[in-house]
C-alpha cells in the first residue's frame, strides 16, 4: 500500500491561533474548511507520531497504534468526509489506527450511536474509496481475507479490526424486558470491561493519543451536561448514567477528556459561541461550579490542559442571538434589534452595550467575556436615524435605549448600560431625558414621577459605565495628536498622545473648559453636512457598502481576514463588522455628533450634574494613550465628580462615599508608544495580544462595578438579591479581594 508519510500533509486553509487561555482556534468560513482544518491537523498529530512519538511510549498498544476516541454529532460527519476522501493514503488506517469511543447508550429516542455514524460516515466510504484506489484483492490480501472476499467483506473486517467498541447489546435486551436492575447490572459490567480494556491498551491514564468531539450550546462535551454530579469525577474510566427510566448510557469520564494527547472540537451550527466564550475567559466564580454550568470549562482546569485543545469553527457557529427592542416613535410602533448572549441566572442582570463608531461589533468581547449570570446585549443604531435631522439622531436613540432599559426594569431585572466612544453623546441625552427641556432646572428626585423616577431608580440599581466615551473638546484632543503624528515623523519627536495640559478649570464650582480646548461652532464638520444634505449623498455613500459587501464574499478574501494572527473575536470581528456597517450611517452620525459642538459641549457638563443630582454611580475607564478621547478630560470630570459626591454625602475621602464614582486609567504594556493610534481605542475590541489583556482588565473593573451596585440597591431593598451577586460579594467583596485595577 502506498504511503506518503515523508510527504508534507496538504495545507490547511485556515490558521490556528493560541489564545490567552492556551487553546487553539481556527475559523473557517463554512462547516466543510472547519473540517477541512481539523483533519489536516489530525494528519499532523499522526505524522509525529508516527516519526517520533510512537518510540517515546512504553506500552506495546500505543506504540502501534494510533488511538483516536470519537463523540457523536452531526459536525463530524463532515470531518469524516474529509478523512476519507483527503487522508484516506495520507494515513495507514488498517494497520495504524483504532477508535474508541466517547460513549454509547441504549434505550434513548432519537439516540444516534458514534458507532454506527463511524461506521456509516467514515468506514464504509473509506473501504469503497480504498477499492477503487487500490483494488478487492489487494486490499483483501493486506486484510487477510480470503480472494474471493467483496466489499461486504473488506468492511465487515475493517470494524472488526479498527473499531473498540461499547457493547450494549444485552443492556438493551434487559431494558426491553422492562428490567431495570438487570439492565443496570450489565451496563456497570460492560462499563468495567470497557475501562479495564482501554487501561490494558493505554495504562491507567487512559490517554488516547486524540479525542474528537462536538460541543453543545450549554457547553456538553461528550455525555457531560451542566450540572451532572459526575463532573466532579477526575480519575480517568467509564462510568453509567442513567438517561430517564428506560435508558441507560455508558462514557468516558472527564478524567480521560482532560487526558488526550490533543481533544480536537469541531463546532458548528447556530448559537456555540456562548459556551465557547465562556471556555475562553476567566471568571471570578470558583472552577468547579462553572464546570458544572458550563462541562467544556473542563478543559481549562489548567493551562497544560487547555493548549492541548484545538477548536474547529465555522463562522456560523460564533454568530449571536437576536432579540428586539419594541419602542414608538412619532405613533409608529418600530423595533431595534439587539445582538445578545443570555445569561444563565433567572432574572439576573441585563446589560445594554451602545457601540462607538467602529460598530457593532467593537463588542464583542463583551458579548463573550462578561459574567455568565448576565444577559447582555449590543444594540443596533437601526436604519430610522438616517431619516432624521441632525438635532433630532441622538435624542432619538437616547429614546429607544430608555425604553429598552425600562421594559427590562419593569421585570424586576437590573439593567446597566456601558456606553463606548461616540456612544457617550447617547448616554447625555439619556439623562437629559429627565428634564422637561435642556435649560430647565433638574428636578429634585421626590418629584419625579412615572417613567422618569423608574428610569432613576434603574440608573441607581446598577449604574452608568463610559468607556473611552467621547465629547465634542475631543475632536480638538485629536487634532492634537495629529499633530504630535506629523512631529514624529518630520522631526523625529517622541509621539505623545496626552493632548492638551488641560481641559477644564473650575468657575464657580462649575466646569469651564480651557481656552484651547474650547470648542466653537467653526469646529463642525460644515463641509460633510452641506455633502450629506445633496440627493446623490445616500446612493454614493450606499455604494461603497456594496462594494465593501461583494468584496467580503470573495473567498479568498474572507480566509485572508480568517487566518489573520489575531485573537478569534476579532477574526470574527473583521468579516462582520463590514458586512454589516453603513457607510451612510456613520457619516451622518459623526455630522449629528459634530454640527453643534457648543451646544452638545453644555448638554454634555450638564449630563454630569444630572448624575451628582441623581446619585448615580458612575465608572470611566479610558487609555492613557487615547488617540481620539482624552484621557485628561476623563479624569478631570472624575474629579469633579467625586468633590461634589463627597460634599453631598460629607465623606472625608473618596473611598467612603456611598454612591460609587470611579475612574480607571489603563497603561499601555509596552514601554514604547505603539505607531497604531486606534488600538487604545479600541481597547474593547482585542486588536492585539494587548488589546486582550485590556479588554479583561475592562471587563474585570465592569463586573466588580455592577455586583457592588446591584449588592448595595438589594441590601436597600430597592431590588431582590441575586444568587450570582451573593457568590461575588462573598470571594471578591472588600475584605477579600481588592480590585487590581488601578483606580484614582
Amino acid at each position: 500500500m502506498r504511503r506518503k508519510l515523508g510527504i508534507a500533509p496538504f495545507a490547511p486553509p485556515e490558521a490556528l491561533v493560541q489564545e490567552e487561555a492556551g487553546i487553539h482556534v481556527g475559523i473557517s468560513p463554512d462547516l466543510v474548511a472547519a473540517a477541512r482544518h481539523a483533519s489536516a491537523v489530525m494528519a499532523e498529530k499522526y505524522r509525529l507520531w508516527w516519526h517520533s512519538g510512537r518510540f517515546a511510549v512504553w506500552d506495546h498498544y500505543k506504540c502501534y497504534y494510533f488511538t483516536v476516541a470519537v463523540g457523536g454529532g452531526n459536525t463530524l460527519k463532515a470531518q469524516y468526509k474529509i478523512m476519507v476522501n483527503e487522508l484516506y493514503d495520507e494515513i495507514d488506517w488498517t494497520n495504524h489506527v483504532r477508535f474508541f469511543f466517547l460513549e454509547e447508550s441504549s434505550g434513548e429516542p432519537n439516540w444516534e450511536s458514534p458507532e454506527q455514524s463511524l461506521r456509516q460516515n467514515f468506514i464504509v466510504p473509506l473501504a469503497q474509496k480504498l477499492v477503487k484506489t487500490r483494488g478487492v484483492r489487494a486490499l483483501a490480501k493486506e486484510l487477510k481475507l480470503d480472494s474471493t472476499a467483496d466489499l461486504d467483506d473488506i468492511i465487515d473486517r475493517l470494524v472488526t479490526t479498527l473499531v473498540n467498541p461499547i457493547n450494549m447489546t444485552d443492556v438493551g435486551l434487559a431494558l426491553q424486558a422492562k428490567n431495570r436492575p438487570l439492565a443496570l447490572k450489565r451496563a456497570h459490567a460492560e462499563a468495567q470491561r470497557y475501562q479495564t480494556d482501554i487501561e490494558e491498551k493505554l495504562g491507567a491514564t487512559m490517554e488516547f493519543h486524540y479525542i474528537i468531539s462536538g460541543i453543545g450550546k450549554n457547553g456538553t462535551l461528550g455525555a457531560l451536561e451542566p450540572y451532572m454530579r459526575e463532573l466532579s469525577k477526575k480519575v480517568p474510566g467509564a462510568m453509567v448514567l442513567k438517561r430517564g427510566p428506560k435508558a441507560l448510557r455508558i462514557a468516558l469520564n472527564r478524567g480521560v477528556l482532560i487526558n488526550g494527547e490533543r481533544i480536537s472540537l469541531i463546532v458548528s451550527g447556530n448559537l456555540k459561541l456562548r459556551a465557547l466564550g465562556r471556555f475562553e475567559m476567566a471568571e471570578s466564580a470558583d472552577f468547579e461550579q462553572t464546570v458544572m454550568e458550563t462541562p467544556l470549562r473542563m478543559l481549562r482546569e489548567t493551562y497544560e490542559i487547555a493548549q492541548k485543545v484545538y477548536i474547529f469553527a465555522d463562522e456560523k457557529s460564533l454568530h449571536f442571538e437576536e432579540t428586539k427592542f419594541k419602542y414608538s416613535e412619532q405613533g409608529n410602533i418600530l423595533y431595534n434589534k439587539a445582538e445578545t448572549r443570555e445569561g444563565e441566572e433567572k432574572n439576573g442582570a441585563h446589560m445594554l452595550l451602545l457601540h462607538g463608531f467602529m460598530g457593532l461589533f467593537s463588542f464583542t468581547n463583551f458579548l463573550v467575556r462578561l459574567p455568565s449570570a448576565w444577559t447582555v446585549s449590543a444594540m443596533h443604531r437601526g436604519s430610522y436615524a438616517k431619516t432624521l435631522e441632525n438635532d433630532d439622531i441622538f435624542p432619538h436613540y437616547a429614546r429607544v435605549l430608555r425604553q429598552a432599559m425600562l421594559d427590562i426594569w419593569n421585570q424586576g431585572r437590573p439593567v446597566p448600560i456601558a456606553g463606548h466612544s461616540i456612544a457617550g453623546v447617547i448616554i447625555d441625552h439619556l439623562l437629559l431625558s429627565l428634564m422637561d427641556n435642556y435649560d430647565a432646572p433638574i428636578t429634585p428626585y421626590e418629584k419625579l414621577r412615572g417613567s422618569n423616577r423608574k428610569l432613576v431608580d434603574a440608573l441607581r440599581a446598577s449604574g452608568i459605565i463610559s468607556l473611552a466615551t467621547w465629547a465634542p473638546p475631543d475632536g480638538l484632543h485629536t487634532r492634537q495628536n495629529i499633530k504630535s503624528v506629523a512631529c514624529y515623523y518630520r522631526k523625529k519627536e517622541a509621539l505623545d498622545y496626552s493632548g492638551f495640559s488641560r481641559v477644564y478649570h473650575r468657575q464657580n464650582e462649575a466646569l469651564i473648559t480651557t481656552e484651547e480646548a474650547t470648542v466653537s461652532q467653526k469646529n463642525n464638520l460644515s463641509t460633510l453636512d452641506r455633502f450629506l444634505q445633496t440627493p446623490i449623498a445616500e446612493p454614493l455613500v450606499g455604494s461603497l457598502n456594496r462594494l465593501m459587501r461583494s468584496l467580503l464574499n470573495n473567498k479568498k478574501v474572507q480566509q485572508k481576514i480568517l487566518n489573520a494572527n489575531s485573537p478569534y473575536v476579532l477574526r470574527l470581528v473583521g468579516n462582520r463588522l463590514l458586512k454589516t456597517a453603513s457607510f451612510y450611517g456613520l457619516c451622518k452620525e459623526i455630522n449629528a455628533a459634530m454640527h453643534a459642538p457648543v451646544m452638545y459641549q453644555e448638554r454634555h457638563l450638564k449630563a454630569l450634574d444630572i448624575i451628582l443630582a441623581y446619585d448615580i454611580p458612575y465608572l470611566s475607564i479610558v487609555h492613557e494613550d487615547d488617540f481620539l478621547v482624552s484621557a485628561k478630560r476623563h479624569q478631570e470630570e472624575h474629579n469633579y465628580l467625586i468633590t461634589h459626591r463627597r460634599k453631598k454625602e460629607g465623606a472625608d475621602k473618596a473611598g467612603a462615599a456611598v454612591v460609587t464614582t470611579r475612574y480607571i486609567k489603563l497603561k499601555r504594556v509596552e514601554e514604547e508608544m505603539p505607531l497604531d493610534p486606534l488600538n487604545p481605542h479600541l481597547m474593547i475590541m482585542g486588536t492585539s495580544s494587548e488589546g486582550n489583556t485590556l479588554a479583561r482588565q475592562v471587563t474585570t473593573a465592569m463586573t466588580r462595578f455592577v455586583n457592588e451596585n446591584i449588592d448595595r440597591a438589594s441590601k436597600g431593598g430597592k431590588m431582590k438579591p441575586l444568587s450570582s451577586v451573593k457568590k461575588w460579594v462573598r470571594k471578591n467583596g472588600p475584605k477579600n479581594k481588592k480590585s487590581k485595577a488601578k483606580v484614582a
